[in-house]
C-alpha cells in the first residue's frame, strides 16, 4: 500500500482508490519517480486516475496533485488554503527538471501539502485555462513559458506567477508566500494585487473590440515593413538570439508576394526556409523539425518535436517550393511526412502529439538530445567509407555546441549532393533509432491532427501523391469517428476513449484540414464535415458580439478568448479563415454572414497590430478575394483549380451537372471562360456545339488540363460555372508563377 503524501492523512477510501488504480497499471507499468520502496513506487497522488499522459507523469510524486476541477476548486474554498497551480505538457523539458529537483522531493512535498492546494494542469488538454494563466505571467513578469508556475486564491485569481524555480528559491518562496497568507496585513497586499492582476487578464481575454473596417493594402503593407525590421538578413528568421520558425510570418509572407509580387516578402520567407531546411532544427537523419533553435544560426536546436509544427513547416515549404520550384523545400516537406507515418501515426491513422526532447544517454541518464546527437566517430562507424563524405557534409567535424556532441546541419550557402547524402541518412537512421527513444506523446489531439492533414491534403495535390490524401483522409476518418459526437467534438483521443470539449481552434484547423481534403480527393464527404463542424463552432463558441470564445465553457475569470496569433494561430483567425474557405466552396450564405461578422469584431487589432494576426491578416484577404494558393475551390464548390509549379497547364475539374459556359452567349465565347497572361489550347474534344438563338456556345464538362503557352508573371482565369437551370455569378482566379 503506497504511503501517505508527506503532511496529508488520506480518507482509507481515497487510498484504497488509488492503490487499486495503480494496481490495474499492470506489471508492465513504470512509475516515474526515484521514490521507490521494493521497486514500488513509495506514493500515488489522484493524478493516477488521469487520462492525460502528462498529468500520469506526476502520478507518483509525493506532492498530493489533483487535476483542475470542481473538486479541487471546492477542496480550497472549504480549507481556506491558496492554490499552487503548475501547469506544463509530457515533453516539456524544464518541466521534467522542476519534476526532478523540486516535486519529487519530499521536503518540497510537505511544504506545498502542508499550505496549498496542489493543483496540475496539462496546457494541450486545457488550452483556455493555459491561455489565462500564461497571460498572467507574461503581464507580471514580462516573460512566460512552461513549466507555467502560480499561486492563486481559492477563487482562481493569481497573485504570484513564475515559470521554473530550482529547487532552493523554489523552497524560499513556498515559504515566503505561505507566512504571507497567514499575515492579514499580507493578505490584504495579496487581494489587491490578485484582483488588479485579475483584472488585466479579463480587459485582454474578454474585451470586446469595437468594429472596425477590414485592413487594407496600407496594412499589409506595414505587417510586411515590420517584419522587416525584425528580419535577421545575415542567419534568416525574426530574431537575434532563439529563432523559432515563425509559420505564420512565412505564410503571410508568401500569401503577400503572390497577391502582390511584393519581392522583400518573398525574400524573406526564402532567406528563412532555406535557413530552417539547413539548420540543425531540420532532423536531417529523421526528418521533421525540432521545436526551436537556441542560437540565431540555426545551430542548436531545442529538441522538442511537435505536431503543430510539422504540418505548418511541410505546409510553408511546399508554398515555398510553388513560389520557387527549390528542390530542398520539396524534399523538407517529403521528409516531415516521411517521419510522421514511420514515427507519429497510430494503427488507425490518426497522428501522436509530440516527442520528447530528453531521452537516455550511454551511461543511461536523462539528457536534452541524447537521441539526436551525432559525434563524428559514430558516422563513421555506421557507414564505414562513406562516413568521411557524411561527416563533412553534416557539418560533424565543426566544434561541437553542445557537451554531448554535434548536432547534424547542413551550409546553406553550400550545394549539397542529396541523391549521395539521402542513402546515407537513411543509414544513419537505422543505426540511430538502436539508441533509447525519447517519451512519445501518444494523445490525439484534434486541432493538431487537422493542421497535418490540411499540410498532407496540400502536398497530395502540390506532388500529385495520392498516397498523402489516402493517409489524410485516413486520420480524417479516424478523428471524425472518435470525437465527432455528432453535435460536438471531443479534444482529445487518449487511452482508448475521447476526453475533454474541443476548443474554438480544434473546429477550425480540422476543419481547414477537411476543406484541404475536400481539394485533395473531390470527396464531397470531407465538405460536408466541414459544413457541420463549422455550424457546431458558430453555435457553441457564440458570445453575442461577433467575437468567438476559446471555449465553450468560461473560466475562472469570464468568457476566454484568443488573444493573438503565436506558434499556432488563433482560433478566432483560424475561424475566419475557415468560415471564409467555406464560403468559396458551399453555399452556405449564413456562414458567409459570419464570417464578415467576425472580421469586423477583430479588425481593429489586425489594424493595429498586424503581427497579432497575421492568420487573420491572410484569412480577411481570403473573405475579399479567394485565396491564392496554386490549389483553389471556387465557384460555390463547383470548380477546382491547380496550376503546377512549371505553370504550362490549368487542371479544372468541375463538378458532376456543372459546366463551364458564356456568361453571355455570342460569337465571343471566351467571356465565361477568358484567360489573361497566357494563350489556352481549350481541348476540342470536351467541346460541344449547341444550338442556341443562332449562337455557337461552347460548353467544358468533366477534368480538363489546359495548355498555356507563354505565361509570364501572372496568369488570370476568369470563368463561369452553370448548371441546366442557372448561372453562378463568374470567378476571378489569379496565379503568380515561380
Amino acid at each position: 500500500m503506497a504511503a501517505d503524501p508527506p503532511a496529508v492523512t488520506r480518507p482509507v477510501a481515497l487510498g484504497a482508490q488509488l492503490e487499486a488504480a495503480y494496481t490495474a497499471m499492470g506489471p508492465d507499468y513504470i512509475p516515474r519517480t526515484q521514490l521507490l520502496e521494493q521497486g514500488r513506487a513509495k506514493y500515488v497522488n489522484r493524478l493516477i486516475l488521469e487520462a492525460s499522459p502528462y498529468l500520469l507523469q506526476h502520478a507518483h510524486n509525493p506532492v498530493d496533485w489533483q487535476g483542475w476541477g470542481p473538486e479541487a476548486l471546492a477542496e480550497a474554498r472549504a480549507t481556506g488554503k491558496p492554490i499552487f497551480l503548475s501547469i506544463g505538457y509530457a515533453t516539456c523539458h524544464w518541466c521534467h527538471v522542476m519534476e526532478e529537483e523540486s516535486f519529487d522531493n519530499e521536503e518540497v512535498a510537505a511544504l506545498l501539502n502542508a499550505n496549498f492546494i496542489p493543483i496540475k494542469i496539462d496546457r494541450e488538454e486545457r488550452p483556455d485555462l493555459d491561455s489565462v494563466y500564461i497571460t498572467a505571467t507574461q503581464l507580471q513578469q514580462g516573460h512566460a513559458g512552461w513549466p507555467n508556475s502560480l499561486f492563486l486564491r481559492p477563487d482562481g485569481k493569481p497573485f504570484h506567477t513564475g515559470t521554473y524555480f530550482p529547487r532552493p528559491e523554489f523552497i524560499q518562496l513556498l515559504t515566503a508566500v505561505a507566512e504571507a497568507w497567514a499575515t492579514p496585513a499580507a493578505r490584504g497586499e495579496i487581494d489587491q494585487v490578485a484582483e488588479q492582476l485579475s483584472a488585466a487578464i479579463k480587459r485582454l481575454q474578454t474585451a470586446r473590440m469595437v468594429s472596425a473596417p477590414p485592413p487594407g493594402p496600407q496594412d499589409f503593407s506595414a505587417a510586411v515593413a515590420r517584419l522587416q525590421d525584425l528580419h535577421n538578413e545575415l542567419q534568416g528568421g525574426f530574431s537575434g538570439a532563439q529563432q523559432f520558425p515563425q509559420e505564420g510570418y512565412l505564410l503571410f509572407l508568401l500569401d503577400q508576394w503572390r497577391r502582390t509580387g511584393d519581392g522583400p516578402a518573398l525574400q524573406m520567407a526564402i532567406r528563412t526556409l532555406d535557413a530552417i531546411a539547413a539548420g540543425g532544427i531540420h532532423d536531417h537523419v529523421g526528418g521533421g523539425f525540432h521545436r526551436y533553435a537556441v542560437d540565431p544560426n540555426w545551430r542548436t536546436p531545442h529538441f522538442e518535436k511537435m505536431l503543430y509544427n510539422q504540418g505548418q513547416l511541410a505546409r510553408a515549404f511546399i508554398e515555398g517550393w510553388e513560389a520557387t520550384g527549390e528542390p530542398a523545400y520539396a524534399r523538407a516537406a517529403h521528409r516531415v511526412f516521411a517521419y510522421i507515418r514511420r514515427d507519429m501515426t497510430d494503427a488507425q491513422g490518426a497522428f501522436y502529439a509530440a516527442e520528447d526532447a530528453d531521452s537516455r544517454d550511454p551511461r543511461g541518464v536523462l539528457e536534452e538530445g541524447a537521441f539526436y546527437l551525432l559525434p563524428p566517430e559514430d558516422a563513421r562507424a555506421a557507414l564505414g567509407q562513406d562516413g568521411a563524405f557524411a561527416v563533412e557534409a553534416l557539418g560533424l567535424d565543426q566544434p561541437a555546441t553542445l557537451d554531448g556532441g554535434p548536432v547534424a546541419h547542413l551550409d546553406p550557402l553550400r550545394t549539397t549532393d542529396f541523391a549521395k547524402l539521402d542513402p546515407m541518412l537513411e543509414a544513419l537512421r537505422k543505426y540511430r533509432d538502436a539508441r533509447p527513444r525519447p517519451l512519445r506523446d501518444d494523445k490525439v489531439i484534434a486541432g493538431w491532427n487537422g493542421l497535418m492533414i490540411r499540410a498532407l491534403a496540400a502536398g497530395a495535390v502540390a506532388f500529385d501523391r495520392p498516397d498523402y490524401a489516402e493517409r489524410a483522409a485516413r486520420a480524417g476518418d479516424a478523428l471524425w469517428s472518435r470525437l465527432w459526437t455528432g453535435e460536438r467534438l471531443a479534444r482529445l483521443w487518449v487511452g482508448g476513449a475521447a476526453v475533454g470539449d474541443g476548443t474554438l481552434a480544434d473546429y477550425a484547423w480540422l476543419g481547414l484540414g477537411y476543406l484541404a481534403l475536400d481539394q485533395a480527393s473531390g470527396d464531397p464527404k470531407w465538405r460536408r464535415r466541414a459544413v457541420k463542424l463549422a455550424q457546431a463552432m458558430t453555435t457553441r463558441f457564440a458570445d453575442g458580439t461577433g467575437r468567438l470564445k476559446m471555449a465553450a465553457l468560461d473560466g475562472p475569470l469570464g468568457p476566454i478568448y484568443d488573444t493573438s496569433d503565436g506558434a499556432t494561430p488563433a482560433g478566432e483567425s483560424s475561424a475566419l479563415e475557415f468560415l471564409a474557405r467555406l464560403g468559396e466552396s458551399a453555399r452556405k450564405a449564413e456562414l458567409s454572414i459570419r464570417a464578415e461578422e467576425l472580421r469586423a469584431a477583430i479588425a481593429a487589432q489586425m489594424t493595429e497590430i498586424p503581427l497579432y494576426r497575421v492568420e487573420g491578416m491572410i484569412a480577411s484577404r481570403v473573405l475579399d478575394a479567394g485565396v491564392s494558393t496554386l490549389r483553389r475551390t471556387v465557384a460555390q464548390g463547383t470548380l477546382r483549380l491547380h496550376l503546377p509549379v512549371e505553370g504550362d497547364r490549368l487542371h479544372l475539374q468541375i463538378a458532376e451537372g456543372w459546366h463551364l459556359n458564356a456568361a453571355e452567349p455570342g460569337p465571343d465565347w471566351l467571356i465565361g471562360a477568358r484567360v489573361e497572361g497566357a494563350e489556352a489550347a481549350w481541348p476540342e474534344g470536351k467541346a460541344l456545339a449547341l444550338d442556341f438563338a443562332e449562337t455557337d456556345v461552347r460548353v467544358y464538362e468533366g477534368d480538363l488540363a489546359i495548355p498555356l503557352t507563354g505565361a509570364e508573371g501572372t496568369v488570370t482565369f476568369h470563368l463561369q460555372a452553370c448548371s441546366d437551370q442557372f448561372c453562378l455569378e463568374p470567378v476571378e482566379a489569379t496565379f503568380r508563377l515561380p
